[in-house]
């Protein structure tokens, strides 16, 4: 098989880069993912339900369904906002990016190919071009008016203008699927008659975690990667990538873990129970047991795609934005079952699972 010249890869990488910039292809993927997140979450359900001994079956689907159910309709509702009888009842927090009708205008001024017009008016009808058609028309671009750039007006770069609220709108992302899990859990607590109550503590010490640990915090820290590259006044999209991953991994995933541990024992415990008092200790001793209220997994790991996921949606990767929902109803479910894995044995924890 030959191997394509770095160059040519580069070339390559460029054109998929605008391919998937096209606003008429992430709106496509936008109306798509209600079904596919649906879709996904039932599957889930029915698997989860199946696995579950026979006798618990019946009380595991009528949980999964609550969760699952709340979890999705409030993701959607975060992304999408609301609307009744064609009235706004809410703004959706992810905004799908618009095509340049004026720059589009502008090209076709100019003594382009027929073909060339053929797929300028193609993206002006709102259809999405093929990935050849892209390179196609960049190529023309480059080769007949030496202008690397002119592809922008046809297709617009998608570049946050404001990172920082981006990172804050993510971030109330994150937020409303994981109280829509906790919901979902309590209610689902309730149709099969559990103790709702003794189990919320659990929901809400979970929602914390999944929330701090694997989405707040990584977008602190990808705010502070940002931030750094303003100071040096970088602007190259590579470099503030990496930056901003750098932040995620450096204060989600390193000391996410620490601080989401730190609230739920010190400050979650004992507002639920009055018996328990907050663990205070000295810093080495705070340290080594942090991890004895909830300890990071393959799958908490993991779940940082999301935050790759969110430092490329600010970075001008729009196509990202109606795919994050998905991605943040892992944390939400995981919320609204209550999962916790501090002391319990794996044996423990498949029936504490089993159970909820």
């Amino acid at each position: 098989m030959p191997v394509l010249p770095v160059s040519s890869l580069k070339s390559n990488a460029k054109v998929f880069g605008k391919y998937l910039d096209q606003p008429a292809l992430v709106e496509k993927l936008y109306n798509v993912m209600p079904a596919v997140l649906t879709g996904t979450a039932a599957g889930y359900g029915i698997y989860d339900t199946m696995r579950t001994p026979k006798e618990q079956r019946k009380r595991r689907a009528v949980k999964n369904a609550s969760v699952l159910g709340f979890t999705v309709a409030s993701a959607l509702l975060a992304t999408r906002g609301l609307k009744i009888k064609g009235k706004e009842i809410f703004e959706g927090i992810i905004e799908l990016p618009e095509s340049d009708k004026e720059g589009i205008a502008q090209v076709l001024t100019k003594p382009v190919s027929k073909k060339a017009k053929q797929l300028v008016e193609k993206v002006n009808d709102d259809k999405v071009l093929k990935f050849n058609e892209v390179k196609e028309l960049m190529k023309e671009f480059k080769e007949k008016f030496k202008d690397d750039k002119l592809i922008s007006k046809v297709i617009p770069d998608a570049e946050s203008e404001a990172p920082f609220a981006d990172l804050l709108k993510l971030s109330w992302l994150g937020l409303i699927p994981v109280l829509g899990g906790i919901a979902g859990g309590v209610v689902g607590d309730k149709l099969v008659k559990d103790d709702w109550k003794k189990q919320f503590p659990d929901k809400v010490k979970e929602g914390t975690y999944q929330y701090l640990n694997n989405i707040a915090l990584c977008n602190v820290g990808a705010g502070l990667g940002a931030l750094t590259m303003n100071a040096f006044n970088v602007k190259s999209k590579t470099a503030r990538f990496v930056a901003m991953l750098t932040g995620v991994l450096g204060v989600g995933l390193v000391a996410g873990n620490a601080i989401a541990n730190f609230i739920g024992k010190n400050y979650i415990n004992p507002l639920f129970d009055k018996n328990k008092k907050p663990e205070h200790k000295t810093f080495k001793e705070m340290v080594k047991n942090l991890n004895s209220e909830r300890h990071p997994e393959a799958l908490d790991v993991s779940l940082h795609l999301d935050d790759v996921a969110s430092v490329g949606f600010v970075s001008g990767l729009k196509w990202i934005g109606p795919v994050l929902p998905m991605l943040y109803s892992v944390s939400a479910y995981r919320a609204g079952i209550g999962y916790r894995n501090g002391h319990l044995s794996l044996q423990q924890q498949q029936k504490t699972s089993d159970i909820h």
